[in-house]
């Protein structure tokens, strides 16, 4: 019995260790996060792959332009019933029952006049271009989401302990007021008063709690890890008082002269207008040399295979095209000139909203700084109060809504803080982001 009991433990492990075996807990610092998230991440592991692709295309590209075109073939027929003519009333056949022509055709596009095959390689390499800065757009946002949960996680977690400390301060109350009760001091008024704070502390605990593992799950999501994977974030919010930035018009320059989504419509552009000359170029007559070489044979069954005389012939020559279809081709032109012209309505556009952007995020930094200066204050004054509320209470001198009063603003100068610290390195991420991109 006790060997079948180790045999069945021994069968669960293998089958789902993560059951019997405890959990491994990962913990993440913000550049750890943000290295698992460029190598897990889907969307960006699809950009990677669509920047080869767009390589491969470069190559093909200049394959089919720049070099001739070679096609072999080679066609067997029978003949079952064989064509036949008639001359003074005596008929005639004509071929034989076994036909078979092998033939290696070379075809070359002359890169001038109506053969756009520079322009086609230029459209080429721009595409290349475009998918390397969708790469690193790409790369950028999924760098900043997860630095703004990877924060949002770091601000649930120290909720959590301005929470705990705030129920600890309000036991250590309770128990001075039921002290105080029992020897006759205070009244059942404060005791239940000091009850009743205790106990609404703990739902908001609670929360904070729940609302730091969703956080974590947004997390996970992000950097590519199992739900099921139990993380560990290291790290407090924290203001860095000595960093300094550029000017304003300097921190706008650099964002619209670097911003990726602008490169990318100026890539968008120089695009339409090489198809616009690829279009014109439909104007012109469209020139090819060719060459055949061809090795055929002609026989009747009553000859074998091995005794086939093959005929070859050696063909070349020059070939030319004209789309005389001019209205449709002035059509075409006409659109694709459209399409520049949006590129540049959009390159205009989306400057001006850069602009707006950043000068946005540097007002909410310089908001969030000057919030935090003032806090941090805050937080050391209502420290020092509380502090004083507790002796004073002790000593009769003030009463426990005092003490509560002074417990409250330190909890709420501690998550003003912390908001404001918050605010700050999103603000920071956002910036960054616009200034990577």
């Amino acid at each position: 019995m006790y060997k079948l009991i180790r045999i069945i433990f021994t069968i669960c492990i293998f089958l789902n260790p993560e059951v019997i075996l405890p959990q491994t807990i990962k913990v993440l610092t913000l550049t750890e996060a943000i290295n698992l998230a460029t190598e897990n991440n889907n969307e960006l592991v699809t950009a990677r792959l669509e920047q080869v692709k767009a390589e491969e295309k470069v190559s093909e590209v200049y394959r089919d332009n720049l070099a001739p075109n070679f096609v072999l073939s080679s066609r067997y027929s029978r003949n079952f019933k064989k064509p036949t003519f008639n001359i003074f009333g005596e008929t005639f056949e004509i071929g034989a029952d076994n036909e078979l022509v092998n033939t290696l055709e070379i075809q070359y596009s002359i890169p001038v006049l109506g053969v756009p095959v520079f322009q086609g390689i230029r459209v080429a390499e721009y595409y290349q271009q475009l998918s390397e800065t969708n790469v690193k757009n790409i790369k950028n946002s999924v760098i900043a989401q997860v630095k703004k949960s990877f924060y949002a996680t770091l601000l649930a977690k120290e909720i959590v302990e301005v929470n705990k400390q705030s129920l600890e301060n309000s036991k250590n109350n309770l128990s001075v007021v039921e002290s105080r009760y029992k020897n006759g001091i205070a009244t059942e008024f404060d005791y239940l008063r000091a009850k009743v704070q205790v106990e609404n502390i703990k739902p908001a605990v609670e929360k904070s709690i729940s609302d730091l593992n969703v956080s974590k799950l947004r997390l996970k999501d992000l950097i590519g890890l199992r739900e099921e994977d139990e993380i560990e974030i290291t790290g407090n919010l924290e203001y860095d008082s000595s960093e300094i930035f550029r000017s304003t018009e300097e921190i706008l320059n650099s964002i619209i002269s670097n911003n990726s989504g602008l490169i990318a419509l100026d890539l968008n552009r120089k695009i339409n207008l090489e198809l616009v000359r690829v279009n014109e170029a439909n104007y012109l007559p469209k020139l090819a040399i060719f060459g055949q070489y061809q090795l055929s044979a002609s026989e009747n069954d009553n000859n074998s295979i091995t005794n086939w005389k093959f005929n070859n012939a050696v063909i070349g020559g020059l070939a030319l095209s004209w789309d005389l279809n001019i209205f449709r081709t002035q059509k075409v032109v006409s659109q694709s000139l459209i399409d520049v012209r949006i590129n540049e309505e959009q390159i205009e556009n989306l400057r001006n909203k850069l602009r707006l952007s950043g000068e946005s995020i540097i007002l909410r930094l310089e908001n969030a700084r000057s919030r935090i200066i003032a806090q941090e204050e805050n937080v050391k004054l209502a420290q020092r109060g509380l502090d004083l509320a507790n002796i004073s209470f002790r000593e009769g001198i003030l009463n426990q809504l005092d003490v509560l009063n002074a417990e409250l603003q330190l909890s709420q100068s501690k998550l003003a803080y912390l908001q404001a610290v918050y605010d700050y390195q999103i603000a920071k991420t956002e910036l960054e982001e616009l200034l990577e991109n």
